[in-house]
């Protein structure tokens, strides 16, 4: 077994402490950098997470109204005389605009548009029915707020076909 004297010891002890240096500022400045261009990195995927997650419950709100609303459409026949405020589900129809109705549902302002019109060629004069065709269009504006719905606003239109008899 080799004997190491205490001299060399000391040596050795001195010169680990000597090359044992701490942290510059430089690299403490890159560290500190790097931390936080991953934080907002970070930050900025939840935003965008969160507002897809908006405009996917904005989609899915629309479209389930008008499925009600299409179902309850063809439920009269497709009669032109069809009012969804009959439902009592917060529909309100303007006096000026006849064929549009609003609703609030979850604090999210919807437009809606329902138009009917008749199929050109829908008309069987031997089994006496007609077919028509009913159109519903929600929209919401794209910030989410209240205001007059306008071009480049979201929107889903659904569309259906119900025989009437004549």
């Amino acid at each position: 077994m080799k004997h190491i004297s205490e001299q060399t010891r000391v040596t050795n002890l001195a010169r680990c402490l000597r090359n044992k240096r701490g942290m510059t500022l430089v690299e403490v400045m890159i560290a500190v950098a790097i931390v936080i261009v991953a934080a907002l990195g970070t930050l900025c995927y939840e935003y965008l997470c969160i507002d897809h997650v908006r405009i996917a419950r904005a989609e899915l709100i629309a479209t389930r109204i008008g499925q009600l609303l299409i179902e309850d459409g063809k439920s009269t026949g497709g009669s032109l005389d069809y009012n969804p405020e009959d439902l009592n589900m917060g529909f309100d129809l303007p006096e000026d605009l006849p064929t549009n109705c609003v609703t609030v549902v979850d604090g999210l302002p919807m437009h809606i548009s329902i138009t009917h019109s008749d199929v050109e060629g829908g008309v069987d004069t031997f089994a006496g029915t007609k077919l028509s065709e009913i159109n519903v269009v929600v929209s919401w504006k794209k910030d989410f707020g209240n205001g007059a719905i306008e071009d480049d606003d979201p929107r889903v239109a659904l569309v259906t076909y119900v025989r009437q008899d004549q």
